[in-house]
C-alpha cells in the first residue's frame, strides 16, 4: 500500500493511498497489512536518511524524526 507524506503544521503525516487488492476476505486483508507495513517501514528509513538542512525545510525537528522512526513496523 502506497503512502503519501505531508507536513502539517510542524508535524510528519504518512497518509495511506486508497488501493484496492485481488483478494478478498481474510487473505486480502493480510496481505494488505503486509504490505502496509512494508511501506511504513520503508518511509521510516528513507526519512532517517534526510539530511537536517531538508528535515528544517519541511518544519520536523530531530525529536520529530526520532520519534517517528523508533516506531516499529506495526505503529501508526
Amino acid at each position: 500500500m502506497a503512502t503519501k507524506t505531508y507536513v502539517n503544521g510542524g508535524k510528519l503525516h504518512l497518509a495511506p493511498v486508497k488501493e484496492h487488492v485481488g483478494a478478498s476476505g481474510i487473505m486480502g486483508t493480510l496481505i494488505a497489512t503486509i504490505f502496509k507495513w512494508q511501506e511504513r517501514e520503508s518511509m521510516r528509513h528513507q526519512l532517517a536518511d534526510l539530511d537536517k538542512v531538508f528535515l528544517t525545510d519541511m518544519g520536523l525537528s530531530d525529536l520529530d524524526v526520532k520519534t517517528e522512526t523508533t516506531k516499529s513496523f506495526w505503529q501508526s
